[in-house]
């Protein structure tokens, strides 16, 4: 198709193919600055260089002309989106922007996103998310728990976001009701399976009940004086932080157990384990978000790019620092492979690398220590959790524009 820049589309059908890729890189989770960004170089593509844009925690507004009255979307009744959803989404930006469609094309495109399947079928993606946490557990901190009951847990977890999804007035109340069934079972059996429970053992399997790439999102619209969006992000992900841990708490008490002040550790794995980890994430994070396998090579280099940085950073600088260095890799690494012509969107890549940089960074930090009884140290404990999400959000940041700057410069 033909470059769309004199403006082939009627205006009003730009204006809702705007809205509608607004309200969809809002759902998906991407930076208000980004968003805003993108859809002023597609107004300007197709002929409406003064067009304006507003993005709020979930309207986006669009006037093509500052004369005109603004039109407005919200993000309510939006389900959310799998990677392969967000890497159509991007591309359709991207499409638009290049002047390769026109609004009506474009338009059908993300209406048809509620259409596509599931590649891997609900059995794989429980299968996936399984091996998200057995991956996790590998690449962490050993707990000395066994593996299969990091399998169990996870198990549970994905059953009952299955039971959400069917039942969406469940879905607020998740991570309460997941992170108690976590506490309950964990605590249940665990004098059976070892000495003590490390509070460690309960984190892995929450791992897609974090809220890291949203507390992430946050401080970067925050720190890019988007605040009303980032303070309303921020507040979400630390009331999802909450629930979690009220969940834990709970669990622990109908158990009739008190966390241990410290966690159980095992020997140290060889070498090879970690890394073999991060492969088995990275596979079940594509099985889990129906991730195309033609992605999978490059989700794995932007995943093991990550880890490397988060080890480099603990050794150079210490655990405080340990997800900044991580987030640093990640930015240029995403956006280098996205300049790939097979690569996806850096975005769909950033985000896995936030789960996997998250949990590893909260352990660092101690957060296993947020549910023992001492209110005063879990409090602590609950700071240096949130700092170490803000370590990871400023290291993606700094990583991000910087590659953009030299960016530039190389032109």
């Amino acid at each position: 198709m033909s470059p769309a820049r004199t403006g082939s589309s009627p205006p009003d059908q730009v204006a809702r193919f705007l809205l509608e890729l607004g309200r969809q890189l809002l759902v998906a989770g991407d930076a208000v600055t980004d968003i805003e960004a993108r859809l002023r170089r597609i107004a300007a593509t197709w002929g409406h260089p003064h067009a304006q844009f507003s993005v709020l925690p979930a309207t986006v507004l669009v006037t093509l002309d500052p004369q005109d009255s603004a039109q407005l979307a919200t993000t309510v009744g939006l389900p959310a989106l799998r990677l392969d959803q967000v890497t159509e989404v991007f591309t359709v930006g991207r499409d638009a922007e290049a002047g390769r469609l026109d609004a009506e094309a474009g338009l059908a495109r993300l209406r048809a996103l509620p259409e596509m399947e599931h590649r891997y079928t609900v059995a794989g993606s429980i299968a996936g998310q399984v091996a998200m946490v057995l991956g996790i557990a590998l690449a962490g901190t050993p707990s000395g728990a066994p593996l299969w009951l990091y399998a169990a847990l996870a198990l549970v977890v994905a059953l009952l976001r299955r039971l959400a999804l069917r039942e969406p007035e469940l879905e607020p109340i998740l991570p309460v009701i997941a992170a108690a069934a976590v506490s309950i079972v964990a605590f249940s059996i665990a004098d059976r399976v070892y000495d003590e429970t490390s509070l460690q053992t309960l984190i892995p399997p929450l791992v897609m009940l974090l809220p890291g790439a949203l507390l992430t999102m946050a401080v970067i619209d925050l720190a890019s004086g988007e605040t009303v969006t980032g303070a309303s992000r921020f507040l979400a992900g630390l009331l999802q932080l909450a629930l979690l841990t009220a969940g834990l708490v709970a669990g622990a008490a109908i158990v009739g157990v008190t966390p241990p002040t410290a966690p159980l550790l095992a020997e140290a794995a060889a070498w090879w384990v970690p890394w073999l980890g991060v492969i088995v994430f990275g596979c079940g994070m594509a099985l889990q978000r129906s991730v195309p396998a033609r992605m999978l090579p490059w989700l794995l280099v932007v995943l093991f790019g990550a880890f490397a940085g988060q080890i480099a950073g603990e050794e150079l600088f210490g655990p405080e620092l340990s997800g900044f260095a991580g987030g640093i890799v990640v930015a240029p690494l995403a956006l280098l492979v996205e300049r790939v012509p097979s690569g996806p969107p850096a975005f769909v890549t950033f985000l896995p690398a936030f789960w996997l940089l998250v949990p590893g960074a909260l352990s660092l930090a101690g957060v296993s220590e947020i549910v023992i009884a001492d209110p005063i140290f879990g409090f602590v404990s609950f700071l240096e959790a949130i700092s170490a999400v803000v370590a990871i959000a400023l290291g993606i940041l700094v990583g991000t524009r910087l590659s953009r700057v030299a960016g530039v410069a190389a032109r």
